[in-house]
């Protein structure tokens, strides 16, 4: 949702392009007369994000400004992540570097405010449910590849985000089954997908799946089965810049859309959730979006793909519950639509459940015990 700047936005965003970075400025010889001179009320405010809301001038940056004191203390840790990545990294596309200081309280800002000018990046989000394979394996790559030893302070841990599988977040969703048949009535789960669910994601069972992937996925994080590397926690949507190709700007190589035309990768946004861990998390989330079909193609070998399958079967749990969640009447948020939801993540959660037997099949040796490779 997009909106305009109030008189609030406007006066942290002429805050923070007052306190241009000096690396900045030597880079970039005009930046401080466009900073000095840019129209912020006529920029544009994106409201998507939960911790930040973003005011987007093109052509001069974006001020990213917090909602929260938790988010404020955070931010300007995350831009030394982004410094410490453009110095760390050569990649094909752009990532958004702070212009300015991180701006706060001290200079004027409401409570729990910080703000910080960051580069802009043009492009759009690529049409779902296609793309080039090819150049979304050799994102993978070259995520994985990256050195995190001068990342790893700037960083958040695995599930920051969302959290850990404790066990009260476990039963909340083992729960969630025989809740529904109450509030909903008894046929909501097995007319949750066209064909009835399959015996791993039945009532009966349901327990016991939810008990045997939570139980993986951290298993996975806290022993890791093959070394951590970079994740970045959200490539999806807005947060992938992409290009049609010939449209102008450079890019890492063409993808095609729905309607046949190439994309090139412009930048990437919003490295707030990265995080050393399972490499497999980051083709799984590529495929959540250009198509889960093309998972085994966009991981880098077959063993990724089947983890990445598990770890997709993670974020359906987390989709069932957060729609949990909105079925408290105390929520803000409307209660989630059950029908539709439930025909896309348990098929997703059956998947996972087979990928992980075959993963288990491959890694355990005659004497039982599974093997860390």
């Amino acid at each position: 949702m997009a909106s305009a700047p109030t008189p609030d936005d406007v006066a942290a965003a002429c805050a923070a392009a007052a306190r241009p970075l000096a690396s900045a400025l030597v880079a970039d010889g005009g930046l401080a007369r466009r900073l000095a001179e840019a129209d912020w009320p006529a920029g544009v405010i994106d409201e998507g994000g939960q911790f930040h809301r973003v005011l987007v001038l093109p052509g001069v940056g974006a001020v990213r400004m917090t909602r929260t004191r938790e988010a404020a203390a955070h931010l300007s840790g995350r831009m030394a992540a982004l410094q410490t990545l453009s110095t760390t990294a050569v990649f094909p596309f752009a990532v958004p570097l702070p212009l300015t200081e991180v701006v706060g309280e001290a200079d004027g800002l409401p409570a729990g405010m910080a703000a910080v000018v960051q580069r802009y990046l043009p492009g759009e989000a690529h049409p779902q449910h296609t793309g080039d394979v090819p150049v979304l394996r050799d994102l993978c790559r070259t995520l994985a590849g990256i050195d995190t030893t001068p990342l790893t302070p700037h960083l958040g841990p695995p599930f920051a985000y969302r959290g850990p599988w404790t066990a009260e977040k476990v039963a909340a969703v083992q729960a969630v089954p025989t809740r529904l048949a109450a509030s909903h009535g008894p046929g909501l789960w097995t007319d949750g997908s066209p064909e009835g669910p399959g015996d791993v994601v039945s009532v009966g069972r349901w327990a016991e799946t939810v008990a045997t992937l939570t139980a993986t996925h951290t298993a996975w994080t806290e022993d890791p089965v093959v070394p951590p590397s970079l994740v970045h926690g959200d490539l999806a949507g807005h947060n992938m810049r992409w290009q049609r190709a010939g449209a102008g700007g450079g890019g890492s190589g063409g993808g095609d859309g729905s309607d046949g035309d190439r994309w090139d990768l412009i930048g990437i946004l919003d490295w707030d959730l990265a995080a050393v861990w399972d490499p497999a998390l980051n083709p799984a989330y590529l495929a959540l979006w250009h198509g889960e079909e093309k998972l085994e193609a966009i991981a880098r070998d077959a063993e990724e793909a089947l983890r990445g399958r598990v770890w997709l079967g993670w974020m359906a749990l987390e989709a069932i519950y957060d729609a949990s969640l909105r079925e408290d009447p105390a929520s803000e948020i409307g209660p989630a639509t059950w029908p539709k939801l439930l025909p896309k993540v348990l098929p997703r959660i059956e998947r996972a459940t087979e990928a992980l037997a075959r993963w288990q099949a491959e890694h355990t040796p005659t004497d039982g015990r599974v093997s860390a490779r």
